[in-house]
C-alpha cells in the first residue's frame, strides 16, 4: 500500500471511530446495556473517549468530505 492510498483512505477510518462511538457513548440503549454487562473501570475508560470520539468525528468528517470534493 503505498503513502497516498493511505493518505486517501486515513480520513474515513478516523470519521468511522467517531461515529461509532459518538453513537455508543449516546445512546441510550448502549450506555444502559455497557453498565450491566460491563466492570465499572472499563466504563470509566470508555466515558473518558467521549471527547476524543467528537473529535475525531468533525475531523473525520471534513477530511473525508475534502478528500471527495478534490
Amino acid at each position: 500500500m503505498t503513502p497516498e492510498k493511505l493518505d486517501l483512505i486515513f480520513p474515513f477510518f478516523v470519521f468511522m471511530y467517531g461515529a461509532t462511538m459518538t453513537l455508543v457513548l449516546h445512546h441510550p440503549f448502549f450506555v444502559q446495556l455497557s453498565e450491566q454487562r460491563l466492570p465499572g473501570t472499563v466504563v470509566t475508560q470508555i466515558r473518558s473517549h467521549r471527547g476524543l470520539a467528537l473529535v475525531c468525528l468533525a475531523v473525520g468528517s471534513i477530511w473525508s468530505t475534502q478528500n471527495l470534493w478534490l
